[in-house]
């Protein structure tokens, strides 16, 4: 599978952490990842979307 650069980017930067999107963030950006089982999410009360990387995205990020 082909990654996009900003792709890449943002499974690295979940390999350390969850991230929770800011209210303003474009989902779009990264939803081909959660399609493909790359990286999970989690609506919080908030209202805001956590992002956490799957095993397989963990697999991507150091391919």
């Amino acid at each position: 599978m082909e990654l996009a650069e900003l792709e890449r980017e943002f499974l690295r930067k979940l390999l350390g952490e969850s991230w929770v999107s800011p209210p303003m963030f474009d989902h779009e950006i990264v939803a081909r990842l959660v399609e493909l089982g790359l990286v999970e999410t989690e609506p919080l009360p908030s209202g805001d979307i956590e992002y956490r990387i799957t095993d397989a995205g963990r697999a991507a990020a150091t391919a």
